[in-house]
């Protein structure tokens, strides 16, 4: 049987910039506590939503066919009509997300990653946070950045 404490594959060494890492104190602080309470504030009723409206097409698919059949234009039916809303619902979900993650999640996600560089005077978390205001600042001008 395989040994799973192994090194990666390669037999490359521990990445150095997760080696003494306190993944317990940066999961209690209360910057991380409050990212999570937002983002599930926003994933979980969406995802409630979105499984509803799903189970709800294919409710009315089984049990109201002739609703489904019936023609909304040139044969074009309100159950095709229905299923491709389905496509539409992803998109703006994922749209909302990003918009949410753009402005709230990221932020929050960045002074998590500022409080846990504090071991090591907080450059790591100033780094990335630095790397985080110019993304800002380019989004600002209405540059696209990668």
């Amino acid at each position: 049987m395989a040994e799973t404490t192994s090194s990666p594959q390669g037999g490359a060494a521990e990445d150095d910039r997760l080696s003494g890492i306190d993944w317990e104190a940066i999961e209690r602080s209360p910057e991380f506590q409050e990212l999570i309470k937002r983002r599930r504030s926003f994933v979980l009723p969406a995802t409630i939503f979105f499984l509803s409206y799903y189970m709800a097409f294919i409710l009315l698919a089984g049990y109201a066919e002739d609703f489904m059949a019936s023609s909304v234009y040139e044969g074009l039916t309100v159950g095709y009509c229905l299923a491709l809303t389905q496509f539409v619902m992803v998109l703006a979900l994922g749209l909302l997300y990003l918009r949410k993650a753009d402005r709230e999640y990221d932020p929050l996600a960045q002074r998590v990653v500022t409080k846990a560089g504090d071991g090591d005077g907080g450059e790591r978390g100033r780094a990335a946070e630095s790397r985080f205001a110019r993304r800002e600042e380019t989004a600002g001008r209405g540059e696209v950045t990668s």
